[in-house]
């Protein structure tokens, strides 16, 4: 007799049905047709739930749940699933990160060579009984230069494929540690403004984020070559769509292909009917090879959880250390929110990342735990896949970064502190923080600056000539955009020196108010950062 009952709710290839019909300890309920009425009923007498995109696992559906222990989304994304109800209930959530990664690949170079090539314009012509090869000249990849945005997985097969097209590939990714350039013969361009005047095609591969959203806008496409083309088989979101209809009405591209759209399906929009855009309906990873890929490796995580107790790439933050709950959780929030912020104001590609513990509550398993969350929070926020303690080390070293934790010893300050440091390519940034009260979360210093700042929401950092009128300065030029001040905190080095302002405003700010402040007269620098 089964021990373990699994319920596959979304359709699922052959192969990856005998997988797990072949395993005795495992009874297999494939119903893709179900309605959504009936799904939650079935769900309810199995341990494991498969799903793809099609059925929503909501916080309604699992609140008529007792039974499940496991939820695995065939494929990358879990958009689909409430992850966070899921933790609630005690249920692992996993995702198949990596077996739509060769298709999604290969496709962003299928369009890119479409579009070098006019493919389906002269497709289209010939299925309309015409030959009209001199419409359609082409231009050669080999010997142009590729620009890449995310070096990601996928970006990584992009790279290899365009290097043997003979393509010359530059890479912007911030995140992403120079001696992994080195590795792949590539070239990494700092800011995107440096990146797009020099390629002659451009592919992006980055995950959706505030960070991202709207990033090939129309100042992105400032100065681009008359003749660039653009793919994105990523996000839609990622491009402003509307920028680059203009660019093509003005004759500033050579063309576009999307994969992807702010809004699916897009319909015939300006943009999608236009002659020099490329479109397909999502299809990256619409190929047999990653249907059967992220199918079977679903089964086997099944295999591996209900009668192994193994984990494979869990998208929830599994509990595994008792020692690591009530006291720990007030400094994983900080770790995470340390490493949020570095990955906002980080300078230059990040090389190393060292976490110095200052104080006796730090033994080895939470210096440990704690790491891991500062690593989450730096590297969860510009990952295409979800991001955790448990795979956030591995993630790490796939960027080609060093990790290093320290105890310091006592603080000449505080009885337990966080200090961590990245070192880039610009140089290092510091950041320290620490708890006051019950958990009250507080940033105590930049660099060599001290102060005492509420560590949350979005933050405003500015540094300044220490001189009289700049915090009056500062306060008009977020007065003048209706930017409320919740919080302020000040620090400097000599009197008469630099000076740290750290402002807590209660909403986002619109566009341009970072860019007015900077150029106000004794402003060195200003950066926002959101940290929750």
């Amino acid at each position: 007799m089964a021990e373990h009952r699994v319920f596959i709710a979304d359709k699922l290839s052959r192969d990856a049905l005998d997988v797990l019909e072949s395993c005795s300890g495992l009874e297999v309920d494939y119903r893709p047709d179900l309605p959504d009425s009936e799904k939650i009923a079935a769900a309810n007498q199995a341990q494991a739930l498969i799903v793809r995109s099609a059925t929503k696992v909501s916080a309604a559906f699992l609140q008529q749940i007792d039974s499940l222990e496991l939820i695995v989304r065939a494929g990358v994304g879990v958009d689909n699933i409430d992850v966070d109800a899921a933790t609630r209930k005690g249920i692992v959530v996993q995702n198949v990160p990596d077996g739509n990664v060769r298709s999604a690949a290969e496709h962003a170079v299928a369009l890119l060579l479409s579009l070098a090539r006019n493919v389906p314009k002269a497709n289209i012509s010939m299925k309309g009984g015409k030959w009209e090869r001199s419409d359609f000249l082409g231009t050669e990849v080999q010997g142009k230069t590729l620009g890449v945005v995310g070096l990601g997985k996928i970006g990584r097969h992009v790279v290899d494929m365009a290097s043997g097209l003979g393509m010359h590939v530059l890479v912007r990714d911030p995140y992403v540690a120079p001696n992994i350039a080195e590795q792949l013969g590539i070239e990494l361009v700092p800011e995107l403004s440096d990146l797009v005047p020099r390629v002659d095609f451009l592919t992006i591969h980055v995950p959706l984020s505030p960070e991202t959203k709207g990033l090939i806008n129309a100042r992105a496409l400032e100065g681009a070559k008359p003749d660039l083309r653009i793919v994105n088989c990523s996000r839609g979101g990622i491009v402003d769509e509307d920028a680059l209809l203009r660019a093509l009405e003005e004759g500033r591209l050579g063309g576009v292909a999307l994969d992807v759209f702010a809004e699916e399906p897009p319909g015939a929009t300006a943009l999608v009917m236009h002659p020099e855009v490329v479109v397909t309906p999502h299809l990256g990873a619409s190929t047999r090879e990653a249907q059967k890929n992220v199918a079977v490796g679903a089964s086997q995580q099944v295999i591996d959880y209900l009668l192994h107790r193994r984990l494979h790439s869990p998208v929830n933050a599994i509990q595994l250390d008792p020692e690591l709950t009530d006291d720990v959780q007030p400094y994983r929030d900080l770790a995470l929110k340390m490493g949020r912020l570095h990955a906002q104001i980080l300078e230059g590609n990040p090389e190393r990342i060292v976490v110095k513990y200052f104080g006796e509550f730090f033994s080895d398993r939470v210096q440990s735990y704690l790491t891991n969350g500062v690593l989450e929070g730096f590297i969860g926020s510009h990952s295409a896949q979800p991001v955790n303690f448990i795979n956030v080390r591995t993630l790490s070293k796939d960027q080609g970064l060093a990790v290093e934790e320290r105890s310091e010893g006592k603080s000449r300050y505080f009885v337990n502190m966080i200090r961590v440091e990245v070192i880039d390519s610009g140089g290092q940034r510091a950041l320290g923080g620490t708890i006051r009260g019950r958990g009250g979360l507080r940033l105590v210093s930049l660099d060599n600056y001290q102060f005492d700042a509420v560590f949350e929401g979005s933050l405003i950092l500015v540094a300044n000539e220490d001189r009289p009128g700049m915090i009056g300065a500062l306060g008009d030029a977020l007065g003048s955009h209706n930017v409320n001040v919740s919080y302020m905190s000040l620090g400097r080095d000599t009197n008469g020196g630099t000076a740290i302002s750290v402002v807590n405003v209660d909403d986002g700010l619109s566009a341009g108010v970072i860019e007015e402040i900077a150029s106000q007269p004794g402003i060195l620098w200003a950066k926002f950062a959101t940290v929750d």
